[in-house]
């Protein structure tokens, strides 16, 4: 599974966010977003892709199936769809220089999450891409 963000504004300067769920933790998730880019992600062989839902059930967070690294995370949204993407994913992770903020998003409910996630993430493609 790969992506391609083209965010508007270089990694240094996007925001670091250390979720402070179990499943974050576990993988050492540092997440960004640029709600002014897009992303777009691609997977050769949809078979080696492992989805997760948790919690409200809102998203999917994306696992490769082949080295079980957390990538992102991706939440359909009738036409539109909105992701995060996992620094420690990235081809360059030193790049992202800001200092992780710490969030608790455990308070919140449905509509409260979806909200904020159409406000704060990155636009994506609708379906994840399948290429060959």
């Amino acid at each position: 599974m790969t992506f391609r963000l083209a965010a508007s504004r270089p990694p240094e300067d996007l925001p670091v966010r250390a979720c402070g769920c179990r499943f974050c933790r576990q993988h050492a998730a540092l997440s960004t977003s640029d709600p002014d880019g897009h992303v777009i992600f691609q997977v050769a062989d949809p078979a080696r892709l492992a989805r997760y839902r948790f919690g409200l059930k809102t998203a999917d967070f994306l696992i490769c199936g082949n080295c079980g690294v957390y990538i992102g995370a991706f939440m359909p949204d009738g036409e539109r769809a909105y992701a995060i993407l996992n620094v420690n994913a990235c081809d360059e992770p030193q790049r992202f220089l800001q200092k992780p903020v710490a969030m608790d998003y455990g308070a919140e409910d449905e509509a409260g999450r979806l909200a904020r996630r159409r406000a704060k993430w990155t636009p994506a493609d609708g379906q994840i891409e399948v290429i060959s």
